[in-house]
């Protein structure tokens, strides 16, 4: 009867470890891949913003043009960050360092979305013509500020790259007793190295990166360069 007991208690505790094995696993799967979608998205963004300045003939009314690429780009990004915190917001945190990191990014974003609402907001101003107690200089002088706290978000984000990746290794040691292995699959890592790798394309190997290739560019190597082995691989 003990030894019935134990060998049960036994298998109970084994397919807990598996069944949380499995959750930081989707989790952490889950986290990356929001994580890239978003990174990629703001790299689409700013090329779609640099082509609609770049397209503005010389000879047109260039604030005007400006500001309507300033909202319709504006907005666009806006509704993205919304969709990212929300994927965030529905990740179930697998410990504390996991919850911080979300917590973090959400807040990141968060951060930009009201950013760019002000410059949406602004550009929708301007568009609208000359109207009796708005102080348009201030509005115009705003805009340098407020990309430069945006440079300071995407920086701010850039410098929790290194966690996140270091959240990606499993807790479950190896033979040795060493954490050697991803908690993602090889597939599932390659398909983030993919999305990262299309979306950024010659960007990635360019000498002067932006923070938001930068981010990208990192996360790519520690998920193929680092010499870790992923969840599928042999557990030696």
């Amino acid at each position: 009867m003990l030894l019935a007991h134990f060998i049960f208690a036994a298998v109970f505790s084994l397919s807990n470890y598996s069944y949380a094995e499995s959750v930081a696993h989707t989790e952490r799967y889950e986290l990356a891949r929001t994580f890239v979608e978003e990174l990629v998205g703001m790299h689409q963004a700013e090329v779609l913003m640099n082509r609609d300045l770049k397209a503005i003939p010389q000879n047109s009314d260039r604030t005007q043009a400006t500001m309507i690429a300033i909202v319709r780009n504006g907005t666009r990004t806006r509704m993205r960050l919304n969709v990212t915190i929300r994927l965030l917001q529905q990740i179930e945190p697998v410990d504390k360092n996991f919850e911080s990191l979300i917590s973090y990014l959400i807040n990141m974003y968060g951060r930009k979305e009201q950013l760019y609402a002000e410059m949406v907001d602004a550009g929708k101003t301007m568009l609208a013509g000359e109207k009796p107690g708005v102080d348009y200089g201030v509005l115009v002088g705003r805009m340098p500020e407020v990309r430069a706290q945006l440079e300071f978000v995407d920086e701010s984000i850039f410098k929790a790259v290194p966690m996140l990746g270091m959240l990606m290794v499993s807790d479950k040691p190896d033979s040795k007793g060493h954490l050697s292995h991803f908690a993602i699959t090889r597939k599932e890592a390659q398909e983030i190295i993919s999305m990262i790798q299309t979306g950024f394309g010659k960007s990635l190997d360019a000498k002067e990166q932006n923070w938001t290739t930068s981010s990208a560019s990192i996360l790519r190597t520690y998920l193929r360069d680092k010499g870790f082995k992923y969840s599928d691989d042999p557990w030696q």
